[in-house]
């Protein structure tokens, strides 16, 4: 049984290219069709460029949200995926994601949120 509210994976991706992270549009198109590609469902989306470079978004999907944060100047990538499910494959959206964002390499963390155990002892 399934013990946590949520489940989040934070993704670092290194050497990537300035130009293509540095689009909103871009951005926008690529974290849409990852969204396809791991069978979630978009409700809503906001991206927004900062001057004179870098960008931040989310999307938001059923299944909770997609936060990216760019630092062209890095050549960095910043990904939050929250879900309150894990039934995707988001090794295999990684790698796509990878390739669109030419990225050298990325790491990943997973963090259980939520712990039903936790909740149960502050419930009155």
């Amino acid at each position: 049984m399934d013990t946590f509210l949520g489940h989040q994976t934070t993704v670092d991706f290194y050497g990537c290219k300035s130009d293509k992270i540095s689009s909103c549009k871009f951005i926008e198109a690529t974290l849409l069709q990852a969204a396809k590609l791991l069978n979630l469902t978009v409700v809503n989306t906001t991206i927004h460029s900062f001057s004179p470079i870098g960008v931040s978004g989310v999307i938001v999907i059923e299944e909770s949200h997609i936060a990216i944060h760019t630092w062209p100047e890095h050549h960095y990538i910043a990904i939050d995926f929250f879900t309150c499910n894990t039934s995707y494959n988001l090794e295999s959206g990684l790698k796509w994601l990878k390739a669109q964002f030419k990225a050298e390499r990325f790491s990943t963390k997973e963090i259980k949120r939520g712990s039903l155990k936790d909740i149960q002892d502050y419930k009155a």
